[in-house]
């Protein structure tokens, strides 16, 4: 662990330098996380010469045990207004200061100026995503074993989906058998009021039911105050169930959907999803190193034109949702993203999680989704549950 938090703090250290950044003050939990290996109340501080001060507040005594960072560069603090004395006093520049912009809350920005009065602001938020996209290999095998474990739950789907049983009694036994397999049982977004479940199951009309969430399919829920998930409808008789799950192996996240049904399938049913499978396989021929995330979500969404489902991929028409795939790693929303609108150079070493969905409002949907490692010549799937229509 010593080795890989050095290696990343290089990196970090290295485009800060290229982006004429003095210092940056990391606040987010999980980017704390990544480049010191503990996760504490408070502030971990690199500059552009490699220097480190992880200035704590609360949880000094655990981040002590936890992190590879030399004991003398962590400090307990009772708050941030002595950090510019705590950087002069180690000779760290502080006249460019880069932050976490897309997280960081307007009122802590405002905190910071008053106590760094003479300093400028810079986002350091890309930069710090672009470094955490690349897994390394320990992470890498972090990733197998959450995929693993995602697709015991998925065989748990199998033999637990049936007709006449709650959505919810099925979501919380393929959560509770989870959790004993070793799931952390949290699941981390990036984003503005983004919250995550473990997963959900849901079937029938409340697949395609109307929400503001970013999701193509969400299930109706237990109360308007959480409006997604599992349901206390039972689920029917030849209706398609979706059962999408996220593992976790300790903080790495793996990303999987597959589709079930008590009994028989809708012929329209099973024509939508051999397209999600057809799109599936466009993106397994053509993600490579190189390729460009904009061009596969184009190709993706013309070929939904030309199947004649416009108005149903990626959500059921008036609440789609504009991305086809997300990168996942400590965090479910992590680049790169196969969306509208962004364009991201595929990379080794870069994994993401790849969901064609098909949505019939009033009726229900189907979908496949896999966590995918990009490779030189290709991407690799992690997930490995058998992709087609599961029948039980």
């Amino acid at each position: 662990m010593k080795e890989e938090i050095k290696k990343r703090i290089e990196k970090l250290t290295e485009a800060l330098k290229n982006n004429d950044i003095d210092v940056t003050l990391i606040m987010q939990n999980t980017d704390i996380f990544y480049f010191s290996g503990t996760m504490p109340s408070g502030v971990l501080v690199i500059s552009n010469e490699g220097k480190v001060v992880f200035a704590i507040r609360k949880g000094f005594e655990r981040a002590i045990e936890e992190t590879p960072i030399e004991k003398n560069n962590l400090l307990q603090i009772s708050g941030m207004s002595k950090l510019p004395q705590i950087l002069s006093d180690r000779e760290i520049k502080y006249s460019k200061i880069g932050i976490e912009t897309d997280v960081l809350p307007v009122d802590m920005y405002f905190r910071l100026k008053k106590i760094f009065k003479d300093s400028t602001f810079s986002d350091v938020s890309h930069t710090i995503r672009s470094i955490r996209a690349i897994k390394s290999s320990y992470e890498l095998e972090k990733m197998v074993q959450s995929a693993r474990m995602l697709d015991c739950m998925m065989e748990d789907a199998k033999e637990l989906v049936r007709t006449g049983k709650k959505e919810i009694e099925v979501n919380v036994e393929i959560e509770f058998r989870a959790r004993k397999r070793g799931h952390l049982g949290r699941c981390r977004m990036r984003g503005f009021n983004s919250d995550m479940l473990m997963g959900h199951v849901h079937s029938g009309f409340r697949s395609a039911y109307p929400n503001g969430l970013l999701k193509p399919t969400t299930g109706y829920g237990l109360s308007p105050s959480f409006p997604d998930g599992a349901s206390n409808y039972k689920i029917e008789e030849n209706t398609p169930v979706i059962v999408d799950f996220i593992s976790n192996h300790d903080g790495y996240l793996t990303d999987e959907t597959r589709t079930f049904v008590s009994g028989k399938l809708d012929k329209d049913f099973e024509k939508a999803y051999d397209f999600c499978r057809d799109v599936m396989n466009y993106l397994e021929e053509n993600a490579k190193e190189g390729a460009s995330s904009l061009e596969i979500y184009e190709h993706c969404m013309s070929m939904a034109e030309k199947w004649g489902y416009k108005d149903n991929f990626m959500g059921a028409k008036g609440n789609q949702v504009s991305f086809i795939g997300h990168g996942v790693g400590l965090e479910v929303d992590e680049y790169p993203f196969i969306a509208k609108g962004t364009d991201f150079e595929l990379k080794e070493g870069m994994t993401f999680a790849f969901e064609p969905k098909i949505a019939f409002k009033d009726k229900g949907a189907v979908g496949v989704e896999n966590t995918y490692l990009v490779k030189k010549g290709s991407v690799e799937s992690l997930t490995k549950y058998p992709r087609e229509i599961m029948y039980v």
